[in-house]
């Protein structure tokens, strides 16, 4: 949920809660009909029947829609055509994803360079949203999506959260990077309505101690069906839902745009009496797995082609970890073929799934390792790459605390970068922080990696909080094998 003028803001946040759950439930109204249409009915059905296709009729479509997509790919984008070329590659050959190997992988730093050539030259004349990602490193990539793409995902979306044994148009609520409430507000209501879903639309930045019993019994009276949100925001509720005895019990919780660790995990499942499933998507639209009933992610073949390779670019065999790369057939508006998309994953060494669903079996998906920011309210703030959404010209970023009153952007410039982009870094990094936090910027020419040559998104050296008296967990190297991590809501 987002508003588009400082003005609205101001109103919003300054209304009665009555009229915020009024603007809550336009703004809702709007996006249903936007994410909720024809192409969405259309692909909803459609994968109702091919999620029970076996490995070689999901191979067989598969190939049908990449190899058209790569034909369009060639003749409506500049960038696409003189890169087969060079290649020597034609898409009309294509039978298998090894068919793709003499191609060279694209990057997000190639997508910025090339957008004006990549993007598809029927953009002008296709009804498109612009689409933005910061991805794991405050790296902004803005891009058009068509609609029918657009629509497509919630068909994967709204899916996933049916394996989890959510209904469509149920009790929904979210707890995530909706900016629903002032962040200097000190008292309820954190959270909104909005009518037109049933959702229940919850602020993931006021998650300090001493407001989470007014969550739970929010929750406990909306009583949802479903709860989602980030894994650090949902295992605070946990905990607080633990210590008030229990009193909301979802019939599915689905975490998505973070790393889920083994320990929230287990948090989570005996606080809220049910299991916990994960989603994982990206702004890119390029790859999605779903977790199925009996808890294995599946690699969404009809959604987009996915790689993983080794370090030298080789596919990875079962059990094997690697790189995703995806072909993302679902928008041609901006054509990606052999993206990498950033995140590790470890197939599974199945080869069928007991749910009877089709897809190759992914044991972990291994991505985004991010750390809180602690605030000197108490509030546990995590998921803060949204301060560089809007911010193209950033090349690199980290946010670091070593003072509960102070943050740091470290910020590698592009050659564009300028006030504007630090104003706008500045106004979002206070709707999610507040006032009491002193904000100021360091401009570098590069950002240490760790040793394992990861990008450290967020980095700490604040004491661990504690929250009715469990610690946050935090993310460290030596947990990677137990993270899986998701993208999404």
């Amino acid at each position: 949920m987002n508003y588009s003028s400082r003005a609205q803001r101001w109103f919003y946040h300054r209304a009665p809660y009555a009229v915020r759950c009024g603007v809550a439930t336009a703004y809702g109204l709007a996006q249903r009909r936007k994410r909720y249409g024809a192409h969405f009915r259309r692909y909803r059905a459609e994968l109702e029947e091919s999620q029970w296709l076996d490995g070689d009729a999901l191979g067989e479509l598969q190939a049908e829609r990449v190899r058209d997509f790569l034909v369009y790919a060639r003749d409506h984008s500049e960038f696409h055509r003189r890169r087969f070329a060079d290649a020597g590659f034609n898409p009309e050959s294509y039978r298998k994803p090894g068919d793709l190997a003499r191609l060279p992988l694209l990057t997000k730093s190639d997508v910025r360079a090339n957008l004006e050539t990549l993007i598809s030259d029927e953009t002008g004349r296709l009804p498109v949203t612009w689409t933005h990602t910061s991805g794991t490193t405050g790296q902004g990539l803005r891009f058009p999506e068509s609609i029918e793409s657009f629509q497509r995902e919630y068909a994967f979306r709204v899916q996933s959260y049916e394996w989890a044994g959510a209904e469509f148009r149920a009790r929904w609520a979210f707890c995530a990077g909706h900016p629903v409430a002032r962040t200097d507000a000190d008292r309820p209501p954190f959270w909104v309505r909005d009518l037109a879903n049933n959702w229940m639309l919850m602020s993931s930045y006021h998650l300090a101690e001493a407001h989470l019993p007014a969550y739970i019994e929010a929750l406990r009276r909306f009583d949802p069906q479903l709860l989602s949100g980030y894994p650090s925001s949902l295992f605070l509720l946990a905990v607080a839902n633990r210590a008030a005895g229990s009193p909301v019990r979802p019939a599915s919780v689905v975490t998505s745009s973070e790393t889920l660790f083994e320990s929230q995990r287990v948090v989570m499942e005996e606080s809220f009496g049910c299991r916990v499933y994960s989603f994982y998507g990206n702004a890119e639209r390029a790859g999605a797995l779903s977790q199925c009933p009996e808890g294995h992610f599946h690699v969404r073949s009809e959604h987009s082609l996915v790689e993983v390779l080794d370090d030298e670019g080789n596919p990875v065999g079962p059990g094997g970890e690697g790189r995703l790369v995806a072909t993302a057939f679902g928008n041609r508006a901006t054509p990606l073929v052999r993206y990498v998309v950033g995140d590790v994953i470890v197939l599974s060494e199945r080869e069928s799934c007991p749910c009877g669903r089709g897809g190759v079996l992914v044991d972990r998906v291994l991505g985004r390792m991010e750390d809180y920011v602690v605030t000197p309210g108490g509030r546990i703030v995590g998921r803060l790459d949204h301060l560089f959404k809007d911010s193209v010209n950033v090349r690199l970023a980290q946010v670091v605390q070593d003072r509960v009153d102070e943050v740091v952007i470290r910020v590698v410039r592009e050659s564009d970068y300028d006030d504007s982009d630090e104003r706008i870094i500045l106004e979002e990094a206070r709707l999610r922080l507040g006032s009491d936090v002193n904000i100021r910027f360091d401009y570098v020419a590069s950002i240490p990696r760790t040793k394992n040559g990861k990008h450290r998104f967020v980095l700490s050296s604040i004491a661990r909080p504690t929250v009715m008296g469990l610690e946050a967990p935090t993310i460290e190297p030596g947990e990677r094998k137990n993270a899986r991590r998701e993208s999404g809501q």
